[in-house]
């Protein structure tokens, strides 16, 4: 769904080329992969809980498979060993069918990022169906073994959706070959990609002024090329009918249109459409359109507004392929709610948690494991099993190729992932992958095949995603009984009502001290401050209301250390961003004195949907330049509790791109500016009186500099290359700065020199691939690296601003990846108040009362905040998407 529009970095996301026949009634069958990758051996997995998507799961089952093919699925006293299996013993794990991604760019918008390899799409003309993703394909992308490790064995390719019709769609098998052709999935037909609402009219009506400029536009596009490929298709047709009865008349036969060809093979049936579309209203104008045109819509992708026409999608066999819970960067995707895909199967219709995301198809079995439990939570009775086929055997009705595989059954193909964790748990880890019973994948040694991109020292280090996890939380430790689950108790799940009076006892509950979990914990609030935290029952004082905290954890409110929360509302939307310059102010690079604070959007409709993650309070910062500016620390009550809070430098990429130069440049001009800002505050007189030479930047920016070079006001350093994480340091020991890395990917390799320098990171923790040349070491095991050598980590989004719901399962995969459960916890509350000098962050007497109440792990997928207060004053937990859901949980008659 990639366009080039920067701030929508998910928005619009060479094999040999078959010699195609003339257009036929009857073409022919979809092309044979070039490679038949055979299994070596034959494999059982015995002892395991197997999920086979088609039915409940399975305890103490097995799963055998020989020649690439499924030849026994059930319990495991009923599963006989083929001969000379491989006996792999699964005992505490899990067996599912293969992860499919149904909607993904891997290999046309590969990583690293470049000009060479940004192939996604072909934004040249509004219809390019001649096109296909299979001719840009690089199967070297790494973010395929990526994905192996994420559990996936199938995926669709797309094209972007800059273009009203991108091209044909490739249907991919996750092995590694050499070509696109090696990786074709057997007998899959191909995809058509089409693409309504803003992208189209963005690429070509606003950039290059030229239609579609409207949705109006964009419609009578789609009916054109429709049209003309009827006409196309009857020109065929005419012709065949003259040569087969007056061959001497007939004359020669029509000139070919790979275009219109591609779309005649719609027309027939033989390729798949798949649209990408949010609206509700605008999927139903599709519909009409392709019931004018005479083809079949397969299934609308990202389609956040599904839930409303649901009805109308189960009746016409239109799939629905979406996230679990992205939304709002662009007004079209303003309406997203997380019930959406539970509705859609609610309603009979064929849901897939999809990605569209070189990260998110890491993760997919996460999404839909919080798909489920946002439904569960909402009153909509969602099965594990179909949770889990939202992610295996819907994605593969999608591809067409639902017969073959998708589910764990006896003659499908032996696409099998064997897990440790629940599969739908944010700590789960694929162990071995199999793919037509060929390992892609083992937890033990990484993906069998590099890629040629990351040879020699990356498959040592970062390319090589073998890391051992760090342990989960038992309910013993938390001081539960059991795990609340909203399906077979709603209750459990249901926030507090509110409560107004100024004094809170918590009782029995237990409490997250920083270092550990204080059970059967009495914590009284008072005064917007922690009053007492005490082991065991402790009278209540009068007039405080009392909170139940029996089967319930108590936790500082989690803060995100780098947000826009604030600052933008929605992200495609310029008339609501307020954290960069535009026009020729964008051209000033040093913009130390703008305080994010006189920006901030206190009304902010993101604040309560980011509270429903846990988060009570955000840095939220400017971007651009040089010197960005000022960050502040902003409670998601909309309430400003300290200004300024940091300075934000650039180096790296972004600090080449402000100065339009080299790294060198970047580091004369930033000592030029710190030289200069000391020796402002040296010779103050000086400068007002016009005794010193022209300085590098205003005497608003040099004076707001005064407090980070006095060592009183953090500056927060964007840098990810090890290079620029080195000038950082040196920058803050020549000038005195108090430094805090941001981004670090590479930070991991200079661990021992942060460690001794008491320099925090932030970090991404999901963020493992090589996207450019500044992150090439990038790693998922980070922050677990980073921990052990000494370093303090603060855990952060780093994305759109209503994504930082989103941070307690970055740091739940921190865990998953090695991280410590209480140094992740510490990571987005307490070491983030410590690293700003904010009073926060901690339970402790003193300390101000913003706290979550959660029915379990604060850091699993399945659990939710019960209750929130901010400076001791409870908060509502209820957003917009809440509304919508309500208004459309039953559809008018």
């Amino acid at each position: 769904m990639r366009t080039p529009f920067l701030l929508l970095a998910l928005a619009t996301a060479c094999a040999t080329v078959p010699e195609a026949p003339p257009p036929s009634e009857t073409p022919a069958p979809p092309p044979a992969p070039a490679r038949v990758w055979k299994q070596p051996r034959a494999v059982v997995v015995r002892h395991a809980t197997v999920m086979p998507a088609s039915g409940p799961a399975i305890e103490d089952g097995a799963v055998a498979f020989v020649d690439g093919r499924l030849a026994a699925v059930g319990r495991n006293a009923d599963v006989a060993s083929p001969p000379g299996a491989e006996e792999v013993d699964g005992t505490g794990l899990y067996v599912t069918p293969g992860i499919i991604d149904a909607h993904s760019h891997l290999g046309v918008y590969a990583t690293p990022s470049s000009f060479s390899n940004d192939d996604g799409n072909e934004a040249t003309a509004p219809v390019t169906a001649e096109v296909s993703a299979e001719h840009a394909f690089w199967p070297q992308d790494p973010g395929l073994r990526r994905a192996a490790a994420g559990g996936i064995t199938s995926l669709l390719v797309l094209p972007g959706s800059a273009n009203l019709i991108g091209g044909r769609g490739f249907p991919v098998k996750l092995h590694f070959g050499r070509s696109a052709a090696e990786m074709r999935f057997p007998g899959a037909k191909d995809a058509l990609k089409m693409a309504c609402g803003e992208n189209p009219r963005r690429v070509y009506g606003e950039a290059k002024k030229t239609a579609p400029a409207t949705r109006m536009g964009n419609v009578a596009g789609y009916r054109q090329a429709f049209a003309q490929a009827r006409e196309y298709m009857n020109k065929w047709d005419d012709w065949r009918t003259k040569k087969e009865k007056k061959p001497d008349e007939a004359g020669p036969e029509p000139l070919r249109d790979l275009k219109l060809e591609t779309l005649a093979e719609v027309l027939r049936g033989n390729i798949l459409v798949q649209n990408h579309c949010y609206r509700a209203d605008e999927m139903a104008v599709m519909l009409q359109v392709a019931d004018e045109a005479g083809y079949q819509i397969r299934a609308f992708h990202h389609a956040l507004e599904a839930y409303k026409l649901r009805d109308r999608l189960a009746e016409k066999n239109v799939g629905v392929a979406t996230w679990a819970d992205w939304w709002g960067f662009k007004l079209e995707a303003w309406d997203g709610i997380p019930e959406n895909a539970a509705l859609v199967s609610q309603a009979g219709g064929k849901a897939v948690i999809h990605s569209d995301s070189e990260y998110g198809i890491q993760r997919l079995n996460q999404e839909a494991g919080k798909a489920m439990w946002r439904a569960r939570e909402s009153g909509i009775p969602v099965t594990e099993e179909e949770a889990l086929r939202w992610v295996t055997l819907n994605p593969a009705w999608m591809m067409g190729v639902e017969a073959v595989t998708g589910t764990l059954e006896p003659g499908k193909m032996a696409d099998v992932v064997l897990w440790k964790g629940h599969p739908l748990s944010v700590y789960a880890r694929a162990q071995r992958v199999w793919s037509d019973g060929v390992v892609t994948y083992d937890a033990a040694t990484g993906a069998v095949e590099p890629s040629d991109f990351e040879v020699g020292d990356s498959v040592a280090n970062a390319a090589r995603l073998v890391a051992s996890a760090a342990p989960a939380p038992s309910l013993e430790e938390l001081g539960l009984a059991s795990r609340c689950d909203a399906g077979k108790d709603r209750a459990c799940a249901t926030p507090l009502p509110l409560a107004k009076e100024a004094c809170t006892a918590f009782q029995g509950v237990t409490a997250f001290i920083g270092t550990e979990w204080l059970k059967e914990a009495t914590v009284v609030v008072a005064n917007g401050k922690v009053h007492t935290v005490l082991a065991g029952a402790v009278p209540t004082p009068a007039g405080c209301a009392v909170v139940e905290g029996k089967g319930r954890l108590l936790t500082p409110g989690l803060i995100d250390p780098l947000t826009e929360l604030g600052l933008v509302e929605v992200g495609a939307e310029e008339a609501t961003q307020d954290d960069v310059l535009r026009g020729d102010a964008a051209k000033q690079d040093v913009r130390a004195a703008l305080q994010a604070a006189d920006s901030l959007n206190t009304a902010s409709a993101v604040f309560p949907v980011v509270r429903l993650g846990g988060v009570t309070g955000a840095v939220s910062a400017p971007k651009g330049g040089l010197v960005s500016g000022q960050s502040a620390f902003v409670t998601t009550d909309g309430t400003l509790r300290q200004t300024p809070l940091a300075m934000h430098l650039n180096l790296g990429r972004a600090g080449r791109e402000a100065v339009s130069g080299s790294r060198a440049l970047v580091l004369e001009r930033v000592r030029e500016l710190l030289f200069d800002a000391r020796e402002y505050g040296r010779r103050k007189a000086d400068f007002e009186q016009r005794r010193m030479r022209d300085v590098a930047a205003s005497r608003l920016d040099l004076e707001a500099l005064q407090p980070v070079l006095a060592g009183r006001l953090p500056v927060v350093v964007r840098a990810d290359r090890v290079s620029d994480i080195r000038a950082a340091l040196a920058l803050a020991k020549e000038y005195g700065l108090k430094p805090i890395i941001a981004g670090g990917s590479e930070a991991w390799m200079v661990a021992q020199e942060l460690a001794a320098a008491k320099v925090p990171v932030i970090l991404h923790p999901t963020q493992n691939l090589p996207a450019d040349f500044d992150r090439l070491s990038s790693r998922l095991d980070a922050a677990a690296l980073l921990r052990a050598a000494g370093v303090k980590v603060l855990i952060s989004v780093m994305g759109e601003p209503p994504m930082v719901r989103t941070l307690a399962q970055e740091a739940g995969n921190a865990v998953a990846w090695g991280l410590p459960h209480t140094d992740a916890l510490r990571a987005v509350t307490q070491d983030v108040a410590e690293a700003f000098g904010l009073d926060g962050g901690r339970i402790a007497p003193g300390a101000p009362a913003d706290l979550v109440l959660w029915n379990g792990d604060p850091l699993e997928s399945s659990t939710r905040p019960v209750g929130m207060w901010l400076a001791g004053k409870q908060v509502p937990l209820t957003s917009r998407q809440q509304a919508l859901f309500d208004k459309y949980k039953a559809l008018a008659k």
